[in-house]
């Protein structure tokens, strides 16, 4: 956890600005481009978990970026509403997706308005950002129906690189991350907000671009791919790289 936190609207503000992220839909997908696996192949497998976690259709993706989840969900048959509040990501959303997502942050007055309709919400890398994370569990269990599932991704903080990496790990980087989880700290948090986890598993996301210009001396292509079958080994333990737990709403 970072100390000391920023304020919550300091956070909205600078994820709301027109200066943060990418500028259009094709340098955020060339940037995804630069990861292993990429955007599409993460949502092909969540989606497909929700599929047969999920008792209904109504779906809530929060903090859709550009929409690559929104995407798959749409074509597996799920009702999406999605909030965006960056209008970069949001105008890459709705070329990517069809529709233009809400441009707002989930808060209170969004888990108010609606409340008890939703059989899925997602949170793709979003957690990590987020100051109030006791609020925003609370507003997840807000708007989902009861037995809905609280799909969630975020960076692993026990994973076999970040034990390698340790002061240096890639994802401490505020102000943008602010909360840092490990598996049992991220059960123990939906726990005690009426959840009950349904499945854990983490896998190994590599950006391989950003790793390269940290040690652009050492992986070649060989020690590239040894250094991928290390992660993805590590994933039989839990400790993969992200975690993706899935929480039932009780």
């Amino acid at each position: 956890m970072l100390s000391p936190r920023p304020a919550q609207q300091e956070m909205d503000a600078y994820y709301a600005a027109m200066d943060y992220g990418m500028a259009s839909l094709a340098e955020s997908m060339a940037l995804d481009l630069g990861h292993y696996p990429d955007s599409v192949q993460d949502a092909r497998r969540i989606i497909a978990q929700l599929l047969v976690y999920a008792e209904g259709k109504r779906f809530m993706d929060i903090g859709a970026g550009i929409g690559f989840f929104s995407r798959e969900a749409v074509q597996q048959g799920f009702s999406v509403t999605a909030l965006e509040p960056n209008p970069h990501s949001a105008a890459g959303f709705e070329e990517q997706v069809g529709f233009a997502p809400l441009q707002e942050v989930f808060n209170a007055q969004i888990a108010g308005l609606y409340n008890d309709t939703q059989d899925v919400v997602l949170l793709s890398q979003v957690l990590e950002h987020v100051c109030d994370v006791e609020s925003m569990i609370d507003g997840l269990f807000r708007v989902l129906v009861k037995g809905g599932v609280a799909a969630i991704a975020v960076p692993h903080f026990g994973s076999l690189l970040s034990r390698m990496q340790g002061r240096h790990d890639m994802f401490i980087s505020p102000p943008e991350h602010v909360n840092y989880f490990s598996i049992q700290g991220l059960n123990a948090l939906f726990q005690r907000h009426g959840f009950e986890c349904i499945a854990v598993h983490t896998a190994s996301k590599v950006p391989r671009e950003k790793i390269q210009k940290k040690y652009p001396s050492v992986l070649g292509e060989t020690a590239w791919r040894g250094a991928y079958a290390l992660l993805k080994l590590s994933e039989w333990f839990d400790r993969g790289m992200i975690i993706n737990a899935y929480y039932r709403k009780k």
